[in-house]
């Protein structure tokens, strides 16, 4: 696991609360998994299925997941290259995903199937999304 490495690749720091997390539990499961985000007045119940790896060689692999104009050329398209103002780190099991939005650290929730507008706020910090994950 390098973080440091990637930090550097991506000319981003990811705060401290998320750093310790993942010196403990990279590509870890947590255990209760979910929380809401909020588009516009609408509460959506979500799910955090994992954490991505650091590992570059993993499939679910951090490095893989955040580069948006290889794998990701429609999302680039569609939200006028918006969503390269975000870092993803986790992912849910409907293949959308959960990041930093690099403006403002706060943490958003990507939904792959609303190319350009499907960006739900989250929390403001890690620590404020990890402490609302819940078993239901």
């Amino acid at each position: 696991m390098s973080l440091t490495e990637y930090e550097e690749k991506i000319g981003y720091k990811f705060p401290e609360d998320f750093k310790e997390c993942i010196k403990q539990n990279n590509y870890g499961y947590p255990e209760n998994k979910f929380f809401y985000s909020w588009k516009g007045k609408c509460k959506r119940k979500r799910v955090f299925n994992y954490l991505f790896s650091f590992n570059k060689d993993d499939i679910t692999s951090i490095w893989n997941y955040n580069n948006w104009r290889e794998r990701f050329s429609d999302w680039v398209k569609y939200s006028n290259g918006e969503i390269e103002n975000y870092v993803v780190f986790a992912g849910d099991a409907f293949g959308n995903l959960i990041g930093y939005d690099k403006r403002n650290n706060g943490i958003v929730f990507i939904d792959h199937e609303q190319l350009g507008s499907g960006v739900e706020k989250i929390s403001d910090s890690f620590t404020e999304l990890m402490n609302s994950l819940k078993s239901k």
